[in-house]
């Protein structure tokens, strides 16, 4: 049974404690390092999944959709704070809960707790099949591959990003120095082109930057 039929069919004193949350893009659900006593559904929207370092560089590395959870992780290994901070991308609604109810919810109901294993183990996989991975990438190469999924995401014949470099940094682990820096050798290898300072790639580039791998310097 999926997650969304499962909701459907919440015990009522299950349904008694929970509340329903909205948040506008930009606003955090959780941050990092915030007491992990909550776990939220979410039922409409996108959100952000992204880690802080010390440095002061921010990684992001997943996004989530409906009916995606945030806090589960945490909670189920008994953790006492968020270890990632989810900021909603669009608008977001989520059924909140207490860890308490959760966890209640839970052994009450298999096929709820069915459906969580399903969710957990979907996440974690792309994560262990690509563990580590894009450390030992290139940054160039890294940004390539962004680019590429970007252009999968919305094609067009002049597909025009207008996502931040500080965005863009966040998204692929690397400074903005470092995306400035691969901006201008795409450019200076034509495979992008610079329209008012927002990369714009044509349908020749597009092909060229699918398929020729430039080495960092």
């Amino acid at each position: 049974m999926k997650l969304e039929q499962v909701i459907e069919f919440m015990p009522e004193s299950i349904r008694a404690k929970i509340s329903h949350r909205t948040f506008r893009p930009g606003e955090f659900v959780v941050r990092k390092g915030e007491r992990a006593d909550h776990v939220y559904i979410l039922t409409k929207g996108t959100t952000r999944v992204s880690n802080e370092f010390a440095s002061g560089q921010r990684y992001t590395f997943a996004h989530q959709t409906v009916p995606d959870l945030i806090g589960d992780l945490e909670v189920l290994a008994g953790q006492e704070y968020f270890s990632a901070t989810n900021e909603a991308v669009t608008e977001c609604e989520v059924i909140a809960m207490t860890a308490d109810t959760f966890k209640k919810w839970m052994r009450r109901d298999n096929h709820f707790a069915c459906a969580i294993a399903q969710l957990l183990a979907s996440k974690m996989y792309p994560t262990s099949n690509e563990n580590g991975q894009i450390k030992f990438q290139p940054s160039i190469q890294r940004l390539q591959e962004y680019l590429v999924k970007r252009l999968d995401l919305a094609p067009s014949e002049q597909f025009v990003l207008h996502t931040s470099r500080q965005q863009i940094a966040d998204d692929i682990g690397t400074s903005v120095k470092t995306v400035n820096r691969g901006v201008s050798k795409l450019r200076d290898a034509g495979l992008i082109t610079l329209l008012h300072g927002k990369i714009a790639i044509s349908v020749a580039q597009q092909e060229k930057l699918r398929t020729l791998k430039l080495e960092d310097e």
